[in-house]
């Protein structure tokens, strides 16, 4: 139901466009507490980046619906029961990955009309030990994931105004979503393939690098969240993650690395002439070594100053 699909033609916007559905009325359960809600992961790119064929492609898309929860809020506002109720209230119930086994307190079930999306829940942390376990918000009815550095949606994010059509006559409705912007999308994408090596987080972030702008503007954003001082730890690390990830070593050529691998065969360039495939992870390769360098240059230039 939640399946990351290992290719990019696997994927399909019906299935999509049935998240966004999901996300929406997610946020109409949450009610009062949807504006500390930030939507992360495969569903992003559909905003941060709308296609506008043929310079900007259309994103593969995503099977399912990942939100980061300010638990602080949620916890001080003391909304937990009534969490409970809304969510169930709304049409979500919790997630039963195996038929015979039990359900999931951090994974909810919406059908959008034929088309159950999972939504998982998940929480900041910075604490790389702590990264994957579940963090209680309402006993076992009610918990997130812990995921490294997630909260740094909450700062950095964008929002949309956006209009979908809710299943069994719900209506169409108009909700405003925040999303993570490039620099957290792009961060968070970088972790998440180092830690389970996805062709589709390595997939996402590059798409996001390509046409999100030039090169040069997106390495002075992430310079200037670097001179704010703000999430430092999360930026430097995310770099770290990229460099081993996509770029060359004195005895690994970067293109050979995972990284641009999982690029070209999300793809499907793993089946066509080698030619073909070997090129797109050389591009790869090259933009990731030239965003770095830039991010380096541009740190370097803003020292002397």
């Amino acid at each position: 139901m939640n399946t990351k699909h290992k290719t990019a033609a696997q994927y399909s916007t019906v299935h999509t466009t049935a998240c966004e559905i999901a996300f929406v009325a997610l946020l109409r359960a949450f009610g009062a507490l949807k504006k500390d809600l930030r939507l992360v992961g495969g569903l992003v790119p559909r905003y941060l980046i709308p296609s506008q064929p043929p310079e900007i492609p259309e994103h593969a898309g995503t099977t399912d619906v990942d939100v980061v929860l300010n638990i602080t809020v949620l916890a001080a506002k003391g909304t937990y029961d009534k969490l409970k109720r809304q969510l169930k209230d709304g049409g979500f119930v919790r997630y039963q990955p195996d038929p015979k086994g039990p359900v999931s307190s951090w994974q909810w079930v919406y059908d959008t009309g034929g088309i159950p999306i999972v939504v998982e829940f998940l929480q900041h942390t910075d604490d790389p030990g702590q990264s994957s376990f579940l963090m209680e918000i309402d006993g076992e009815d009610v918990s997130a994931c812990q995921i490294l550095y997630a909260g740094i949606a909450h700062d950095w994010f964008e929002e949309k105004e956006i209009v979908v059509e809710l299943p069994n006559n719900g209506g169409m409705v108009k909700e405003t979503i925040r999303y993570a912007d490039a620099v957290a999308f792009i961060i968070l994408k970088a972790l998440a393939f180092s830690s389970r090596h996805e062709r589709k987080d390595a997939a996402d972030l590059i798409h996001v690098m390509r046409y999100s702008g030039s090169i040069e503007s997106l390495a002075s954003k992430f310079v200037e969240r670097l001179a704010s001082g703000l999430h430092a730890d999360a930026i430097e690390h995310a770099l770290v993650v990229l460099m081993e990830n996509f770029c060359d070593e004195p005895d690994i050529p970067g293109y050979r690395k995972d990284g641009p691998s999982a690029v070209a065969n999300f793809h499907g360039l793993q089946d066509v002439d080698d030619e073909t495939r070997i090129r797109e992870q050389r591009n790869v390769s090259g933009m990731m070594d030239h965003f770095l360098k830039q991010v380096s240059k541009q740190r370097e230039n803003g020292a002397a100053e």
